[in-house]
């Protein structure tokens, strides 16, 4: 029973932290000679844990600009 005890913690543990697969929804909004178009998309991140899935969310939205040209992706975690 002692040694019950002691797995059982251990075991949600390694359950609670483990790698799973997410999906980041992304959001393209492209401004070109004053014009505006959306475009939405999503990707998967696979074998990740949450915070490796969302840093790669953050690093996929950027902003570019081009003299009057915006090209802006916005991406967010979602399950």
């Amino acid at each position: 029973m002692k040694k019950l005890i002691f797995i059982l913690p251990l075991t949600l543990l390694a359950l609670a932290s483990c790698k799973k697969d997410y999906s980041c929804s992304c959001t393209d909004t492209d401004t070109v000679d004053g014009e505006t178009e959306t475009y939405s998309y999503a990707y998967k991140v696979e074998g990740a844990t949450k915070k490796q899935a969302q840093a790669a969310c953050n690093e996929a939205t950027v902003t570019y600009m081009d003299g009057a040209d915006t090209y802006k992706t916005k991406c967010d975690l979602s399950k």
